[in-house]
């Protein structure tokens, strides 16, 4: 019984049509494609935090995009210098989903190699000698503020290396929940960047701060 078994599952194995492999993926030409986000996989919602960039501080990503608008072979092609900031890039577009390149005349989908840059939706909070650090926020999306403030106030407590210690919290509203909200990601998006306490004489150490984060909405 026992080598019957076997037997079958050898039949079963040896079945497998050989040669049977993915297309290979060509390698990466020196000028990819822009890459087009597929409707509803705007980066702006997907990815919040960050933003489609043409300069500055910027992660470029290069991609394999066949035909389902489905991203593989994610890679960076130009590092931000920023560890963070590849990573959250790599990630972003690795849950997004894109057009896919067409043919000329039919427009006919088609498999490429495609590109996109991505950075901080906003600047990092800065801190300086415990002073108050003001962030404008001018890709934040604008909302009808009726006549209140624009600018919400966080509470924001960080270890000698500069990373969170907790939370942030809100100490002074906007009166708009998706302002507050916005302005506590900004503030949490900062953990590891900021300007640690410094003594006259002494090492980094840790302290607690308030940010006056304001948005543009003009």
């Amino acid at each position: 019984m026992h080598n019957w078994l076997i037997a079958i599952l050898a039949c079963v194995v040896l079945s497998v049509p050989a040669g049977v492999h993915a297309a290979p993926v060509p390698p990466v030409p020196e000028t990819p494609l822009q890459a087009q986000w597929a409707l509803g996989f705007n980066p702006r919602t997907r990815c919040p935090d960050l933003r489609i960039a043409d300069a500055g501080t910027m992660a470029v990503l290069v991609f394999w995009l066949p035909s389902s608008g489905i991203p593989s072979h994610v890679s960076i092609k130009s590092s931000s210098g920023s560890d963070a900031l590849d990573s959250a890039t790599i990630n972003c577009v690795s849950k997004l989903r894109f057009a896919a390149a067409t043919t000329l005349g039919n427009g006919d989908p088609i498999d490429s190699w495609q590109q996109i840059a991505l950075t901080w939706a906003t600047r990092a909070p800065e801190r300086n000698s415990g002073r108050t650090a003001e962030i404008a926020a001018n890709d934040a999306k604008r909302d009808d503020a009726g006549g209140l403030a624009n600018n919400v106030t966080v509470h924001v407590c960080v270890d000698a290396a500069g990373k969170l210690q907790g939370d942030p919290t809100v100490v002074q509203s906007s009166g708009m929940p998706s302002f507050d909200e916005a302005a506590v990601r900004i503030a949490a998006s900062g953990s590891a960047y900021y300007r640690p306490h410094m003594s006259a004489h002494g090492p980094p150490a840790s302290g607690c701060a308030q940010l006056a984060i304001e948005f543009d909405t003009k």
